[in-house]
Protein backbone atom coordinates (compact mmCIF):
# COMPACT_ATOMS: atom_id res chain seq x y z
CA UNK A 1 0.00 0.00 0.00
CA UNK A 2 1.19 3.15 -0.70
CA UNK A 3 0.99 6.44 1.46
CA UNK A 4 -0.19 9.07 0.25
CA UNK A 5 1.42 12.75 1.93
CA UNK A 6 -1.79 14.64 2.83
CA UNK A 7 -0.75 18.41 2.85
CA UNK A 8 -2.57 20.56 5.77
CA UNK A 9 -4.20 23.38 4.51
CA UNK A 10 -3.89 26.37 6.60
CA UNK A 11 -1.25 25.46 8.76
CA UNK A 12 2.09 28.02 8.43
CA UNK A 13 4.81 25.86 7.62
CA UNK A 14 8.09 26.99 9.87
CA UNK A 15 10.44 28.50 8.81
CA UNK A 16 14.03 28.22 10.07
CA UNK A 17 15.82 31.25 11.24
CA UNK A 18 19.42 32.20 10.32
CA UNK A 19 21.40 33.75 13.36
CA UNK A 20 21.86 36.87 13.43
CA UNK A 21 25.14 38.24 13.21
CA UNK A 22 26.50 40.16 16.10
CA UNK A 23 26.98 43.51 16.05
CA UNK A 24 29.95 44.65 17.59
CA UNK A 25 30.19 47.62 20.17
CA UNK A 26 26.73 47.35 21.13
CA UNK A 27 27.27 44.66 24.02
CA UNK A 28 28.69 46.14 27.52
CA UNK A 29 30.44 43.72 29.87
CA UNK A 30 31.42 45.98 32.64
CA UNK A 31 32.58 49.81 33.39
CA UNK A 32 35.27 51.27 31.46
CA UNK A 33 37.95 52.89 33.38
CA UNK A 34 36.99 56.64 33.65
CA UNK A 35 33.52 55.62 35.06
CA UNK A 36 35.56 53.10 37.46
CA UNK A 37 37.44 56.44 38.55
CA UNK A 38 33.98 58.04 39.31
CA UNK A 39 32.56 55.63 40.93
CA UNK A 40 35.68 55.33 43.39
CA UNK A 41 35.97 59.16 43.65
CA UNK A 42 32.01 59.22 45.16
CA UNK A 43 32.82 56.51 47.67
CA UNK A 44 35.82 58.25 48.57
CA UNK A 45 34.02 61.68 48.92
CA UNK A 46 31.05 59.50 50.90
CA UNK A 47 33.41 58.89 53.01
CA UNK A 48 35.02 62.02 53.94
CA UNK A 49 32.08 63.50 54.98
CA UNK A 50 30.40 60.58 56.69
CA UNK A 51 33.70 59.59 58.78
CA UNK A 52 33.86 62.98 60.76
CA UNK A 53 30.16 61.71 61.72
CA UNK A 54 31.04 59.00 63.11
CA UNK A 55 34.17 60.20 64.94
CA UNK A 56 31.66 62.81 66.61
CA UNK A 57 29.16 60.22 67.43
CA UNK A 58 31.74 58.22 69.22
CA UNK A 59 33.50 60.77 71.12
CA UNK A 60 29.88 61.84 72.46
CA UNK A 61 29.69 57.98 73.41
CA UNK A 62 32.77 58.72 74.92
CA UNK A 63 32.14 61.50 76.97
CA UNK A 64 28.46 60.57 78.18
CA UNK A 65 30.54 57.70 79.66
CA UNK A 66 32.74 59.64 81.44
CA UNK A 67 30.47 61.92 82.82
CA UNK A 68 28.70 58.68 84.47
CA UNK A 69 31.89 57.42 85.51
CA UNK A 70 32.22 60.62 87.40
CA UNK A 71 28.75 60.85 88.68
CA UNK A 72 29.50 57.02 90.12
CA UNK A 73 32.41 58.74 91.30
CA UNK A 74 30.64 61.64 93.27
CA UNK A 75 28.31 59.23 94.25
CA UNK A 76 30.63 56.91 96.08
CA UNK A 77 31.83 60.07 98.01
CA UNK A 78 28.44 61.09 99.27
CA UNK A 79 27.89 57.50 100.53
CA UNK A 80 31.34 57.41 102.27
CA UNK A 81 30.14 60.83 103.82
CA UNK A 82 26.88 59.64 104.99
CA UNK A 83 28.54 56.56 106.55
CA UNK A 84 31.93 58.42 108.32
CA UNK A 85 29.96 62.04 108.79
CA UNK A 86 33.10 63.29 106.82
CA UNK A 87 34.66 63.34 103.47
CA UNK A 88 37.05 60.94 102.58
CA UNK A 89 40.88 62.78 102.51
CA UNK A 90 42.36 63.39 98.98
CA UNK A 91 45.43 61.91 99.91
CA UNK A 92 47.53 60.93 104.08
CA UNK A 93 50.81 61.17 103.92
CA UNK A 94 50.84 58.56 106.70
CA UNK A 95 47.97 56.04 108.11
CA UNK A 96 48.28 55.13 111.66
CA UNK A 97 50.58 52.00 111.63
CA UNK A 98 52.56 53.01 108.67
CA UNK A 99 56.00 52.85 109.29
CA UNK A 100 56.86 55.01 106.51
CA UNK A 101 54.63 57.81 104.46
CA UNK A 102 52.70 55.78 102.23
CA UNK A 103 50.65 58.84 100.45
CA UNK A 104 47.03 56.58 100.91
CA UNK A 105 44.73 57.98 98.66
CA UNK A 106 40.80 58.76 98.95
CA UNK A 107 40.48 56.68 96.16
CA UNK A 108 40.86 53.92 98.58
CA UNK A 109 38.95 54.73 100.70
CA UNK A 110 35.62 54.69 98.92
CA UNK A 111 36.37 51.53 96.91
CA UNK A 112 33.68 50.01 98.68
CA UNK A 113 30.96 52.18 97.82
CA UNK A 114 31.48 51.44 94.59
CA UNK A 115 29.42 48.71 92.75
CA UNK A 116 30.91 45.46 91.04
CA UNK A 117 34.22 46.66 91.77
CA UNK A 118 36.60 43.32 92.14
CA UNK A 119 39.42 45.28 93.68
CA UNK A 120 37.07 46.81 96.46
CA UNK A 121 36.42 43.03 97.36
CA UNK A 122 39.92 42.37 97.76
CA UNK A 123 41.15 45.10 98.76
CA UNK A 124 42.74 44.62 102.50
CA UNK A 125 41.77 48.24 104.61
CA UNK A 126 44.02 46.88 108.03
CA UNK A 127 47.03 46.45 105.18
CA UNK A 128 49.28 49.34 103.37
CA UNK A 129 48.38 50.17 100.14
CA UNK A 130 52.03 48.92 99.14
CA UNK A 131 51.67 45.78 101.34
CA UNK A 132 52.77 42.35 99.83
CA UNK A 133 51.42 40.16 102.06
CA UNK A 134 48.33 38.04 101.71
CA UNK A 135 46.96 37.19 105.07
CA UNK A 136 43.32 35.48 103.58
CA UNK A 137 45.21 33.72 101.24
CA UNK A 138 42.99 34.94 98.04
CA UNK A 139 45.92 35.30 96.03
CA UNK A 140 45.82 39.31 95.84
CA UNK A 141 47.80 41.39 98.14
CA UNK A 142 47.01 45.30 98.36
CA UNK A 143 50.78 45.88 96.30
CA UNK A 144 49.34 43.79 93.10
CA UNK A 145 45.85 45.39 93.76
CA UNK A 146 47.13 49.10 93.39
CA UNK A 147 48.03 48.57 89.58
CA UNK A 148 45.07 47.30 87.94
CA UNK A 149 42.91 49.36 86.36
CA UNK A 150 39.67 50.30 87.92
CA UNK A 151 36.66 51.05 84.73
CA UNK A 152 34.94 53.11 87.19
CA UNK A 153 38.23 55.81 87.44
CA UNK A 154 38.85 55.72 83.26
CA UNK A 155 37.58 58.19 81.24
CA UNK A 156 37.13 56.01 77.38
CA UNK A 157 38.98 59.88 76.02
CA UNK A 158 42.33 59.18 78.15
CA UNK A 159 45.24 58.10 76.61
CA UNK A 160 46.38 55.09 78.57
CA UNK A 161 50.41 55.84 79.52
CA UNK A 162 52.56 53.84 78.06
CA UNK A 163 54.84 53.75 80.37
CA UNK A 164 55.04 51.70 83.77
CA UNK A 165 53.75 53.79 86.77
CA UNK A 166 56.08 53.13 89.39
CA UNK A 167 59.51 53.76 90.69
CA UNK A 168 61.94 51.94 89.09
CA UNK A 169 63.77 50.77 92.19
CA UNK A 170 61.05 48.47 92.95
CA UNK A 171 59.70 46.55 90.23
CA UNK A 172 56.56 45.12 91.88
CA UNK A 173 55.81 48.79 92.49
CA UNK A 174 53.15 49.51 89.72
CA UNK A 175 50.05 52.13 90.17
CA UNK A 176 47.05 52.01 88.57
CA UNK A 177 45.80 55.09 86.34
CA UNK A 178 43.00 57.62 86.69
CA UNK A 179 41.35 59.72 84.56
CA UNK A 180 39.16 61.61 88.03
CA UNK A 181 41.52 63.54 91.21
CA UNK A 182 39.68 64.82 94.27
CA UNK A 183 39.65 69.19 93.93
CA UNK A 184 42.01 70.47 96.75
CA UNK A 185 41.02 74.42 95.78
CA UNK A 186 43.71 77.23 94.96
CA UNK A 187 47.10 75.89 96.47
CA UNK A 188 49.95 74.19 94.92
CA UNK A 189 49.11 70.62 94.45
CA UNK A 190 52.89 69.73 95.74
CA UNK A 191 52.42 71.60 98.52
CA UNK A 192 51.04 67.98 100.40
CA UNK A 193 54.35 66.37 99.54
CA UNK A 194 57.34 69.13 99.34
CA UNK A 195 55.57 70.94 102.28
CA UNK A 196 58.81 73.56 102.77
CA UNK A 197 60.12 73.16 99.35
CA UNK A 198 57.51 74.86 98.02
CA UNK A 199 56.75 77.05 100.89
CA UNK A 200 58.53 77.55 104.18
CA UNK A 201 55.31 78.51 106.14
CA UNK A 202 53.55 75.37 104.50
CA UNK A 203 52.72 73.96 107.98
CA UNK A 204 50.57 76.77 107.98
CA UNK A 205 49.02 76.67 105.05
CA UNK A 206 45.72 74.87 105.30
CA UNK A 207 44.09 73.68 101.23
CA UNK A 208 40.72 75.33 100.44
CA UNK A 209 38.73 73.17 98.60
CA UNK A 210 36.20 70.50 99.11
CA UNK A 211 37.97 67.59 99.32
CA UNK A 212 41.96 68.28 100.99
CA UNK A 213 45.23 66.36 101.00
CA UNK A 214 45.78 65.72 105.07
CA UNK A 215 48.85 65.62 106.44
CA UNK A 216 49.36 62.98 109.99
CA UNK A 217 51.87 64.58 112.32
CA UNK A 218 53.15 61.27 112.05
CA UNK A 219 54.88 62.12 109.49
CA UNK A 220 54.82 66.41 109.23
CA UNK A 221 55.26 66.41 112.79
CA UNK A 222 55.14 70.40 112.15
CA UNK A 223 51.92 70.39 110.61
CA UNK A 224 49.55 72.79 111.83
CA UNK A 225 46.67 72.59 109.19
CA UNK A 226 45.20 70.36 106.96
CA UNK A 227 45.04 67.62 109.95
CA UNK A 228 41.69 66.28 109.27
CA UNK A 229 38.97 66.15 106.26
CA UNK A 230 36.40 68.10 105.54
CA UNK A 231 32.40 67.78 106.11
CA UNK A 232 29.81 68.55 103.91
CA UNK A 233 28.77 71.88 106.35
CA UNK A 234 32.64 73.13 105.68
CA UNK A 235 31.31 73.76 101.87
CA UNK A 236 29.67 77.06 102.61
CA UNK A 237 29.91 78.52 99.46
CA UNK A 238 27.38 75.73 97.90
CA UNK A 239 27.56 72.49 97.36
CA UNK A 240 26.18 73.03 93.34
CA UNK A 241 29.27 75.72 93.48
CA UNK A 242 32.34 74.43 94.63
CA UNK A 243 34.09 71.56 92.82
CA UNK A 244 34.11 67.99 93.83
CA UNK A 245 36.56 66.10 91.54
CA UNK A 246 37.35 66.87 88.48
CA UNK A 247 39.08 65.14 85.26
CA UNK A 248 43.04 64.85 84.37
CA UNK A 249 44.83 63.05 81.85
CA UNK A 250 48.56 61.98 81.18
CA UNK A 251 48.86 63.87 77.61
CA UNK A 252 50.85 66.94 77.93
CA UNK A 253 52.44 69.27 75.28
CA UNK A 254 55.56 66.89 75.54
CA UNK A 255 54.31 63.47 76.51
CA UNK A 256 51.53 61.24 75.49
CA UNK A 257 51.78 58.38 77.69
CA UNK A 258 54.25 59.48 80.36
CA UNK A 259 53.68 59.58 84.18
CA UNK A 260 52.16 63.26 84.62
CA UNK A 261 48.48 61.95 85.17
CA UNK A 262 46.52 60.84 88.02
CA UNK A 263 46.84 57.93 89.99
CA UNK A 264 43.97 56.16 92.15
CA UNK A 265 45.99 54.37 94.91
CA UNK A 266 48.84 56.64 95.59
CA UNK A 267 48.17 60.32 96.13
CA UNK A 268 51.89 61.89 96.42
CA UNK A 269 52.11 65.13 94.85
CA UNK A 270 49.30 66.00 92.84
CA UNK A 271 48.71 62.38 91.56
CA UNK A 272 45.13 61.78 93.71
CA UNK A 273 43.90 65.64 93.80
CA UNK A 274 44.48 68.92 91.82
CA UNK A 275 44.02 72.04 91.95
CA UNK A 276 42.70 75.41 89.97
CA UNK A 277 46.54 76.58 90.73
CA UNK A 278 46.99 76.37 86.81
CA UNK A 279 44.28 77.53 84.00
CA UNK A 280 42.09 74.11 82.79
CA UNK A 281 43.05 71.92 80.50
CA UNK A 282 47.02 73.59 80.86
CA UNK A 283 49.03 70.85 79.13
CA UNK A 284 52.42 72.71 79.40
CA UNK A 285 54.56 70.88 81.34
CA UNK A 286 57.23 72.75 82.80
CA UNK A 287 60.28 69.98 83.41
CA UNK A 288 62.68 72.67 84.43
CA UNK A 289 60.53 73.86 87.45
CA UNK A 290 58.25 70.98 87.40
CA UNK A 291 57.42 71.48 91.27
CA UNK A 292 55.92 74.76 90.20
CA UNK A 293 54.75 73.94 86.57
CA UNK A 294 51.20 72.10 85.38
CA UNK A 295 52.82 68.65 85.36
CA UNK A 296 51.00 67.50 88.40
CA UNK A 297 47.28 67.96 89.67
CA UNK A 298 46.30 70.09 86.45
CA UNK A 299 42.94 69.36 85.60
CA UNK A 300 42.78 68.80 82.06
CA UNK A 301 40.80 66.15 79.64
CA UNK A 302 41.12 64.55 76.23
CA UNK A 303 37.78 66.16 75.29
CA UNK A 304 37.92 69.16 73.03
CA UNK A 305 37.23 72.01 74.52
CA UNK A 306 37.26 71.54 78.96
CA UNK A 307 36.52 69.44 81.22
CA UNK A 308 33.75 67.00 83.25
CA UNK A 309 33.67 68.34 86.94
CA UNK A 310 31.51 66.76 89.97
CA UNK A 311 30.02 69.43 91.62
CA UNK A 312 29.53 69.51 95.81
CA UNK A 313 26.02 68.22 95.29
CA UNK A 314 27.06 65.44 93.13
CA UNK A 315 26.08 67.18 89.99
CA UNK A 316 28.56 66.93 86.81
CA UNK A 317 29.11 69.59 84.23
CA UNK A 318 31.29 70.24 81.52
CA UNK A 319 33.36 73.14 82.00
CA UNK A 320 34.51 75.27 78.96
CA UNK A 321 38.33 75.56 78.81
CA UNK A 322 37.86 79.14 78.25
CA UNK A 323 36.04 79.81 81.49
CA UNK A 324 37.51 83.20 83.40
CA UNK A 325 40.27 82.32 85.42
CA UNK A 326 39.00 84.32 88.65
CA UNK A 327 35.78 82.26 88.16
CA UNK A 328 37.04 78.82 88.07
CA UNK A 329 39.45 79.33 90.88
CA UNK A 330 36.06 80.76 92.58
CA UNK A 331 34.37 77.27 91.63
CA UNK A 332 37.67 75.48 93.75
CA UNK A 333 37.20 76.89 96.79
CA UNK A 334 34.86 75.90 99.86
CA UNK A 335 34.20 78.83 101.77
CA UNK A 336 35.25 81.62 99.56
CA UNK A 337 31.96 83.24 99.99
CA UNK A 338 32.11 84.28 96.10
CA UNK A 339 29.10 84.57 94.19
CA UNK A 340 29.45 82.49 91.32
CA UNK A 341 26.94 81.63 88.45
CA UNK A 342 28.26 79.80 85.71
Amino acid sequence: MHRHKIASFGKTPKLHSQPRPRRHGTSRGGFTLIELLVVIAIIAVLIALLLPAVQQAREAARRSQCKNNLKQFALGVHMFHDTHNEFPYAVINRKEGDTTNTYHSGHIEILPYLEQDAVAQRWDPTKARNDSTDDDGDGFTNQMLQGMKIPTFLCPSMVLPTMRLGPSSDPNENRGPSSYIFSGGTRNPNLHAYTTMIDPDAATIAFDGAIIPVWSKLGFPAAQANLKPTKMRDLTDGTSNTFMLGETTFRTKTSAGGPYGGLWAWGYVGYSHGTTMQKLNEKDANQVDILNSPTYGTFRSEHVGGAHFAMGDGSVHFINENINFEMYQQLSTRAGSEVVEF
